[in-house]
């Protein structure tokens, strides 16, 4: 019951005081592509679920770090390319990631994205712009349900011949998981300044819930955010899991006119046969991320 009453607590700083700590933002915030989800499973339901497992623990360096020591896999690998913002930036994404869990206690994962852009002009040469982040986390289990974990990111963005900008993200949360329920709460991407911009702050809280009816599992998630820079975002989505075997997913996020992950609406599908599980994600009724693929491949062992 102490341990319960501690994440409550924990969280509800995390929402309430810490942005009020924070130092304000820049106008912009640098470095947007550190909370692009990379996970299309999670992607699926709007970027919503952290509370929950769906998609798996492969991608938990990149903002679920509790997912690693929660999942009831010794290891799981995972690899995912996206068209991005194919209207706009039209970026090339590919993602690889892994979770290790040690023992009951103990679970590590590691991540690794790199995207490239669509080349622009400057003074007659054609540049490419590239992003690269490479991810780490730890977390712990401290009982039957509770868990806490961290990770840290380091971005770099190269935009042409010799102007580039990187810096380094902290992401904490805690995850309390009991049977059909959960609830996480924490801090994502932590950081100092890169130039005038501050990084992409915010205090996040999630929730989900499980419904079993005969051979379908409907998993209900919702994800909300306060960014110190005063953005906003809220997510909610469900999935059904037919038979363990098919997941069909749905998801809309709705946010502030400037927040780093414009509103949407996100479509999906997963087929799990054994130990592997093939996910395919579209995002779309958004003016930036309108059209956007991605997809990707989950193996467990």
């Amino acid at each position: 019951m102490k341990r319960i009453s501690l994440f409550l607590s924990l969280t509800i700083f995390a929402v309430f005081a810490a942005p009020a700590i924070a130092q304000e933002a820049a106008s912009s915030e640098a470095l947007p592509m550190i909370r692009y989800e990379r996970n299309p499973a999670r992607a699926a339901v709007a970027g919503a679920g952290t509370a929950t497992m769906i998609g798996g623990s492969a991608y938990a360096a990149f903002g679920s770090p509790c997912s690693a020591v929660d999942t009831a896999k010794k290891i799981e690998a995972a690899a995912s390319y996206a068209k991005w913002a194919p209207g706009l930036s039209n970026s090339n994404n590919l993602v690889a990631g892994a979770s290790f869990r040690l023992n009951k206690r103990i679970a590590l994962s590691v991540g690794y994205a790199n995207q490239s852009l669509s080349a622009i002009n400057i003074e007659g040469k054609d540049y490419t712009p590239k992003d690269m982040i490479i991810a780490g986390a730890v977390s712990f289990s401290l009982g039957e349900a509770l868990s806490v974990g961290a990770s840290i990111n380091y971005a770099k963005s190269d935009l042409y011949e010799d102007v580039s900008a990187s810096g380094t993200a902290f992401d904490l949360m805690l995850s309390y998981r009991r049977d059909a329920f959960g609830v996480a709460g924490g801090v994502r991407s932590l950081g100092g300044k890169i130039g005038n911009s501050s990084l992409p702050t915010s205090a996040l809280v999630s929730g989900g819930y499980s419904i079993p009816a005969g051979p379908v599992v409907l998993n209900l998630v919702a994800d909300a955010d306060y960014y110190f820079s005063g953005n906003w975002s809220a997510a909610a989505g469900a999935e059904a899991s037919v038979m363990s075997l098919v997941q069909v997913r749905a998801g809309y996020r709705f946010s502030s006119e400037h927040a780093v992950i414009p509103s949407h609406l996100s479509l999906g599908l997963g087929l799990t046969l054994g130990p592997a599980t093939l996910d395919v994600t579209y995002l779309t009724a958004s003016e930036y991320l309108d059209s956007t693929i991605m997809g990707g491949v989950r193996i467990r062992f």
